[in-house]
Parts: C-alpha cells; sequence; structure tokens
C-alpha cells in the first residue's frame, strides 16, 4: 500500500473514533434520546382548625378561659377572664368552627365589676393543634369608645378533654364562688345529682333557679357539660324568669388537700338582657 493510502486510511479512522452521535429525535440506533422531567412541587401544608374544646391562657397576667362548644349543641365562645375576683364574661355564637378560621359577628361582654353588657366582635384561628388565638374587638360607652384583648390559649394537658364526660366525674356538692354582675358569694352551695339535675342555694336579690329546669348534660366526644338553668321569675332578682345556657368543665384543682375545680358559666343568649351572665368556680 502507497503512503498516501495509509494516510487516507489514517483519517477516516481518526474520524470515526472522534465522531459524536447525536440525537436527532428519529429514534435511530445510536441516538441519545432525552426525556423532559417535571419539577416536584413542594409540599403543602394543612392549615390547623378552630376546634370545640376548652383554652386555658393568661392575658395581661390574669387567667383566660375559653370554651367552643361541639357543632352538634349550636357553635358558641365562652370567654372568662379573670382580671377581678369576679371574672368578665364573653358569649356569642361562634361562625366557622371546625375550619381554618372562625368569628363571632355579635360578641356580648359582661363587664362584671360595672354589671354592663357591652357588643363588639371577634376573630379566632388556629397555628397549631389544640391551639387558638383571638382578637375580641369591643365597643365602649365612654372614651376610648373602643376596647381590644388579643389572646393565644391551649387545651389544658393536666386533664384530657377528648374524651366522653361523665356525669360521675362531677356529682355531689360543690362550695365555692359565683359571680352575677351585681355582687358575688364566696360560700354559694349548690348540688349536682347523678341525673344532671342541680338544686342550689339562693344569690343575690332571692335569686334562684328552678330545680326541674337546671341541668348539667355530659358530652359524648369531649369532657365538657351543657348546662341550662331557668330561673325563678316570681322573685326581684335580676335574672328572673330568664332562662340563662351554657357550658362546664373540671380543672385540677391548684389548691392544697383539693383534687378537682369545677367552673361553669351561663348567659342569657337573646333578647334586650343578652349577654348577662353567671359564673361559678369551686374546688372540691
Amino acid at each position: 500500500m502507497s503512503a498516501s493510502a495509509w494516510a487516507l486510511l489514517g483519517c477516516g479512522i481518526g474520524g470515526d473514533s472522534g465522531s459524536t452521535n447525536t440525537s436527532t429525535g428519529n429514534g435511530a440506533t445510536g441516538d441519545v434520546v432525552v426525556t423532559p422531567t417535571t419539577p416536584t412541587p413542594p409540599p403543602t401544608s394543612t392549615p390547623t382548625l378552630v376546634q370545640p374544646g376548652v383554652y386555658a391562657a393568661t392575658v395581661n397576667g390574669q387567667d383566660f378561659w375559653g370554651v367552643i362548644t361541639p357543632t352538634a349543641w349550636g357553635p358558641r365562645w365562652y370567654g372568662l377572664h379573670y382580671a377581678a375576683l369576679n371574672p368578665d364574661i364573653y358569649s356569642g355564637d361562634l361562625a366557622g368552627a371546625g375550619t381554618a378560621s372562625a368569628s363571632v359577628s355579635a360578641l356580648r361582654y359582661f363587664q362584671n365589676t360595672a354589671a354592663i353588657v357591652l357588643n363588639g366582635t371577634a376573630s379566632m384561628k388556629s397555628a397549631a393543634a389544640g391551639q387558638v388565638s383571638g382578637d375580641l374587638s369591643l365597643v365602649t360607652a365612654a372614651p376610648p369608645y373602643k376596647q381590644a384583648i388579643s389572646f393565644v390559649a391551649s387545651t389544658p394537658t393536666s386533664v384530657n378533654y377528648n374524651q366522653a364526660a361523665k356525669l360521675s366525674d362531677i356529682a355531689g356538692g360543690w362550695t365555692g364562688r359565683i359571680s352575677y354582675g351585681l355582687g358575688s358569694n364566696d360560700a354559694f352551695s349548690m348540688n349536682i345529682a347523678s341525673s344532671g339535675s342541680v338544686t342550689a342555694d339562693r344569690f343575690g336579690v332571692d335569686c334562684q333557679w328552678l330545680a326541674a329546669n337546671a341541668t348539667f348534660e355530659p358530652n359524648t366526644e369531649l369532657s365538657i357539660f351543657r348546662l341550662n338553668l331557668t330561673m325563678n321569675i316570681t322573685t326581684s332578682c335580676d335574672f328572673k324568669g330568664q332562662t340563662l345556657t351554657g357550658v362546664a368543665f373540671l380543672q385540677k384543682s391548684p389548691v392544697a388537700g383539693k383534687t378537682q375545680r369545677l367552673i361553669w358559666v351561663a348567659t342569657i343568649a337573646e333578647g334586650p338582657a343578652a349577654g348577662k351572665g353567671i359564673s361559678f368556680k369551686a374546688d372540691r
């Protein structure tokens, strides 16, 4: 073979070994087919919900209790702010329970130190499971004409509220402080029967509820009780003839030698006296 032939053969070999097949999209043997990939979207977070239950907080260094009643009862919001020895009472129908945000468009605020009812609104959301944060906005009759309270409350861990309530847990006698706006009595006694009916002392200006229409009803999902009180109409009591509805719950007593603390609140839900209420707290 001549030198020129060897040169041509060397060029041919060099050309083949240095070439690169590229994709032409026709699927020919030796072609590289590139398949485009779709980016994986970031995971979406599921918002926590404003759920029925018992919640505790500290507002301005004072105890604050809130309760959202179960949907089966008609969701309502009750709040007790112990800004003084006798608590202020908040109440109102709650819209949006079981969702990411809830609100009370007709909030009632019963100021125990003045025995007056103020109107307002409330909005609530949940930042974490077992937690509710809220903003309460009130309209006052005197300057500054608006009053706002914010809170971040959590479900207490000392009591398991995620179980059915039992009347046997609250049955028996209780002696503690009843507060009703126009005054209070720290030696008020009441007795809860195993059936849920309740009898009690008189309080205030001849105030007494009718035993036949006074009941504690246990909830089957949460460890709370629905309270119904119908006041005697034949008295001069500020609550005479009124029906009050509310909620009761147990808490571990912080008092030495006591194991249980019962807290309940009941308010007038409708009519000119809407928002007026009674609260009770006792340890045994």
